[in-house]
């Protein structure tokens, strides 16, 4: 996936695709369409929004007829892959939401999945394989992943043609994406108009199969053998067949036999080059189905590492994940970290006032001044009250990374806890509540208000988490100082924990711990609300109901 600058005006509205898709950053361009991050304002989620590019004057020698032809044909391209996508029901196939048609500008427009990770063939250029190249089960998994999809694929009667790396995500969690089904065929379908002419190649030249290369019918065997060019150039660092001065990858298709895999790594199974040698075949009959590929690849998805190995956070897009552990869920709680952190520009007014003085400037000119950071605040602030938390939670995300004052960080990060606490996300809240609990304690002792009132949301996740036991300390770090009784909201948070302390006792069958809890509850409501406030009774009779179960 291609990553582009963003286009927001801090003076312009951004646009809203369908009266709910506000479209937000730029992240991929093609040959038909563009691609951008949005906002589902109606559901406060991220998705990705395929467009169709706009209608731009015609070049030089396609005018007239022959130019709206050319257009039409791409917008049916586009609604044939939305169709095709739409239909295909695997976890490795990005989920289409919606389509439509954008009323302001006229161009078709899908709403699909946004997938975080990593595009295949930047995990393939970034890795070492003098010294460390991929190992074969983590290949395998993969492989068998991307044959599993074109089995489906395949079942649908539509034929890829464009399998290679950059069509290909790592996603969190293992799951392996196949991408970008514009170029797909429809087989068996006589009555659909063809939307490529009579001898033009489709694909991309280093993972055509030979008859894709000669402009010849295609059908399932060519996403095969592009199948195995990937898993060559995965485990070697290069595609099969390379282009020299005089022969093209076309012709190397046709008539090079395929180079055995063990001559470049002697270590690669033998049983693994004989399984790409016949997905390499020249004859596309004699080439294996989708389904035999992955039979063949099951076996070698195995690891040297043990489960607990393979499940920690290093390994977030390993593939062999899902074969580990086929349902998911979270192996174990991650460190200090929040569990999203998402690749977004902020809509900062580019000319927003700088700070005066020397003193006062930020030493890294990208970070934020303090009146960015002020507007950061205020547009998530607004955004929380309109029910947009996720679109909340990115802007001060994003903030945290480009702010180089460590209090003005912290600031930020304790406003993005609190908009993750608003809209439930309770874990990621508490990965941010601790460790500014924790930072503002040490730096200004157990009686700081701000270190207090990240304990009391602390102990507010960890209840709605269930876990009893942490919420207990960390309400008991809460109300270790008394409140202001001037302050209402410090008075309402103080009683809070300490009736939620009585409650939680109470669960946990410590009752005398919860009767001691309710009795410095009566005793600080009557201080603060005075002895006539009518929820005294009700504490009372509580109280009443814990002494029966002790006598």
């Amino acid at each position: 996936m291609v990553h582009g600058a963003p286009t927001f005006d801090a003076g312009e509205p951004a646009r809203v695709i369908a009266g709910r898709y506000r479209l937000h950053t730029p992240i991929g361009a093609g040959g038909m369409g563009e691609v951008w991050q949005a906002y589902d304002e109606r559901l406060d989620r991220r998705v990705a929004v395929k467009m169709v590019l706009a209608e731009s004057p015609a070049p030089p020698g396609l005018q007239g007829a022959a130019y709206e032809e050319t257009l039409q044909t791409r917008r049916a391209r586009f609604v044939r892959e939305v169709q095709i996508t739409a239909a295909l029901e695997h976890l490795g196939v990005p989920a289409v939401y919606d389509t439509g048609t954008d009323p302001a500008s006229g161009r078709l427009f899908v709403v699909m999945q946004l997938l975080q990770g990593r595009e295949l063939q930047t995990f393939i250029d970034e890795s070492d394989y003098t010294d460390d190249p991929v190992d074969v089960s983590w290949a395998a998994a993969l492989g068998a992943q991307i044959a599993s999809v074109l089995d489906t694929v395949h079942q649908h009667n539509v034929v890829h043609r464009d399998i290679k790396p950059s069509n290909l995500m790592l996603t969190p969690g293992g799951v392996v994406k196949v991408l970008d089904f514009g170029v797909a065929a429809l087989r068996g379908v006589g009555t659909l108009p063809r939307l490529t002419q009579a001898g033009m190649t489709v694909g991309t030249p280093p993972y055509m199969s030979p008859e894709q290369s000669l402009a010849n019918a295609v059908g399932p065997a060519a996403d095969v053998y592009a199948l195995a060019c990937v898993l060559y150039e995965l485990l070697t660092g290069q595609t099969p067949f390379t282009a020299d001065g005089s022969r093209s990858y076309a012709w190397h298709h046709v008539h090079t036999p395929p180079p055995p895999i063990r001559t470049l790594r002697p270590d690669i199974p033998a049983d693994v080059e004989k399984l790409l040698l016949a997905m390499l075949t020249k004859e596309s009959e004699q080439r294996m189905s989708a389904m035999d590929v992955y039979d063949a690849l099951l076996p070698f998805v195995r690891t040297t590492s043990t489960p607990t190995a393979l499940l920690s956070d290093d390994v977030g897009i390993d593939p062999r994940l899902p074969f580990v552990r086929p349902f998911g869920g979270r192996a174990r709680p991650p460190a200090v970290a929040s569990a999203y952190t998402p690749t977004l520009v902020l809509p900062i007014p580019p000319t927003a006032p700088q700070l005066t003085g020397a003193e006062e400037q930020p030493s890294d000119p990208a970070s934020l001044t303090e009146q960015e950071v002020d507007a950061v605040s205020e547009l998530a602030a607004r955004l929380a009250q309109e029910g947009q938390f996720t679109q909340a939670a990115d802007a001060l995300a994003e903030a945290t990374v480009r702010i180089s004052d460590p209090e003005l960080r912290e600031g930020i990060q304790f406003a993005l806890a609190q908009v993750k606490f608003l809209g439930g996300r309770h874990h990621e809240a508490l990965t941010l509540f601790e460790p500014l609990a924790r930072t503002y304690t040490d730096r200004y002792g157990n009686y700081d208000e701000q270190a207090q009132l990240c304990w009391y949301y602390a102990a507010q996740c960890w209840m709605e988490l269930g876990e009893s036991t942490a919420a207990i300390q960390a309400f008991d770090h809460y109300i270790q100082t008394k409140p202001n009784s001037d302050d209402e909201d410090a008075v309402n948070r103080h009683l809070d924990a300490l009736s939620r302390l009585m409650s939680l006792y109470a669960a946990t069958e410590n009752l005398p711990a919860a009767l001691e809890s309710g009795k410095r509850l009566r005793a600080e409501t009557s201080r603060l609300r005075g002895g006539d406030w009518p929820g005294l009774t009700q504490i009372d009779a509580y109280l009443d109901r814990i002494r029966r179960y002790l006598s």
